[in-house]
């Protein structure tokens, strides 16, 4: 029963990312799997111009967490495993693992040490210090940390705060 379950369990994922291997469709901009992902342009908190189009042919998380939650604080440890392991793999759809990190706090030292702390010196990061009231939160309706996996079309993977998920996204689109 259990590899029954697990048989269409995989079946059903594979479908679901085989959606995204049609090439010849244009994906509307939207917030759900499969569409494109809205696009915007800020400076990184070292003051670097960033856009997000200029990631396009890599795979891109985009991160949202605050440096005053817990699970954020766990998953970053996560996420870094996740960049050292498919930093530079071949994906379909893209080229490299890139995680752009979107900071929700509104104060500048506690993110600061955040990113000491959890070595995440190799995001990118971005944090307009507005919380869930930035630009960036409202184009993508985020109130909370959570995790966006953007493919190198610029199309929405998955949205999803579980790091299983995102890992098992990467992996499937690794072996493709």
């Amino acid at each position: 029963m259990k590899q029954l379950k697990l048989i269409l369990a995989t079946i059903t994922v594979g479908l679901f990312f085989l959606s995204f291997i049609n090439d010849n469709q244009t994906a509307e901009v939207g917030l759900d799997a499969g569409n494109k992902a809205p696009v915007f342009k800020t400076e990184l908190i070292d003051d670097t111009p960033f856009n997000l189009d200029d990631l396009e042919g890599k795979m891109v998380l985009l991160n949202f967490w605050a440096s005053y939650d817990s699970q954020s604080r766990m998953n970053n440890y996560y996420l870094n495993q996740l960049l050292t392991e498919y930093g530079n793999e071949g994906f379909h759809n893209g080229e490299e693992f890139v995680v752009v990190s979107i900071s929700l706090d509104r104060f500048k030292a506690p993110l600061k040490l955040a990113i000491e702390q959890d070595e995440t010196m190799k995001f990118l990061h971005i944090c307009d210090f507005k919380g869930a009231n930035g630009s960036i939160s409202k184009m993508y309706n985020i109130n909370n940390p959570v995790n966006i996996l953007i493919d190198g079309e610029g199309r929405i993977v998955n949205k999803d705060v579980e790091y299983s998920t995102i890992e098992r996204s990467l992996a499937f689109l690794a072996a493709i």
